[in-house]
């Protein structure tokens, strides 16, 4: 073999080498705030988005996907129940995520349990022969000092899990402006819009496999929480591609929780993301050598 011929072989290999030894992930995708999240652009409905979501879902093989539900907006936009009656026939499950979106720090531990409960009736219906009290906290936030031990304590008596999570990329952010660019027909800033969501979806990806890394040793199973917004839904195929592509497998948000990392000891479990809470309770410095994460603050003056 001739000296270039060797050294072309020799970088192939290397390439090689690397593509073989790419990160591999398992990952449970969750998604909150059905059955509306946010504004929807002009001429979409509620179903459509369900009906996108739904389909990118299956498109990509993505088993058991919770849907954590706000049952005021079952009330506040008659016909929704549409979109809950949807995730079921597609063989999801629903979780709850209070009735109203409370944030258990704005009142009393009373206020909140009641909320909570004031959302079942419409998981339970739904959930017939399934397990439906699956608990994600509003805003991530499971309590302060004055609610956290109070609300373990309900939930362990009343068979409550928490979803916990270890990514998230501020798909939130985006509903808004959306459905603000749309109804303006500012097809110039979706577009910049779908880049730097991209972006915000691939740096949160590369933060959380390395922080992962540097709180465990190794990589835990992840839970990715994503909202069920109009422009989440227009880009949940290539949000999708991008997690496989950066080695995700995709499981149940059960099996994700079954890594042992999920059921150690928190002074503050529930709250925040998973991996920084670890990370703050064992004192280490997650950020000061890790990827930038993508600014968002364009997005309220975009097309205002």
């Amino acid at each position: 073999m001739k000296p270039v011929a060797v050294l072309l072989f020799a970088a192939l290999t290397l390439i090689a080498s690397s593509a073989h030894a790419q990160t591999t992930f398992d990952v449970a995708i969750t998604v909150d705030d059905l059955p509306a999240h946010g504004p929807v652009p002009p001429g979409v409905s509620r179903t459509d988005v369900a009906r996108d979501y739904l389909a990118a879902l299956k498109a990509h093989n993505v088993p058991a996907v919770y849907g954590f539900v706000n049952a005021v907006r079952l009330k506040q936009e008659p016909g929704t129940e549409a979109v809950l009656d949807m995730w079921r026939a597609a063989g999801y499950p629903l979780g709850n995520h209070t009735y109203s979106h409370m944030n258990i720090n704005s009142g009393t531990l009373e206020a909140f349990e009641a909320d909570l409960e004031a959302g079942e009736p419409a998981i339970r219906d739904r959930m017939t022969g399934a397990d439906w009290r699956v608990l994600r906290f509003p805003f991530l936030s499971a309590g302060d000092e004055a609610h956290h031990a109070g609300i373990m304590a309900y939930l362990k008596a009343h068979k409550y899990r928490i979803a916990d999570v270890s990514i998230s990329f501020n798909d939130w952010a985006y509903t808004d402006t959306y459905a603000r660019c749309m109804a303006k027909g500012d097809s110039e800033a979706v577009e910049g819009m779908k880049i730097q969501y991209m972006q915000g979806v691939k740096a949160s990806i590369a933060r959380s496999l390395m922080a992962s890394e540097k709180v465990y040793g190794r990589q835990i199973s992840h839970v990715l929480l994503i909202h069920e917004g109009a422009f989440t839904a227009l880009m949940l195929p290539e949000v999708l591609a991008a997690f496989e592509e950066e080695g995700a497998h995709f499981v149940t948000l059960d099996q994700a929780q079954s890594d042992p990392a999920y059921s150690a000891p928190s002074a503050h479990q529930g709250e925040g993301l998973l991996i920084e809470r670890t990370a703050k309770e064992k004192g280490i410095d997650l950020w000061s050598d890790a990827p930038p994460d993508v600014d968002i603050s364009n997005l309220a003056g975009l097309c205002s």
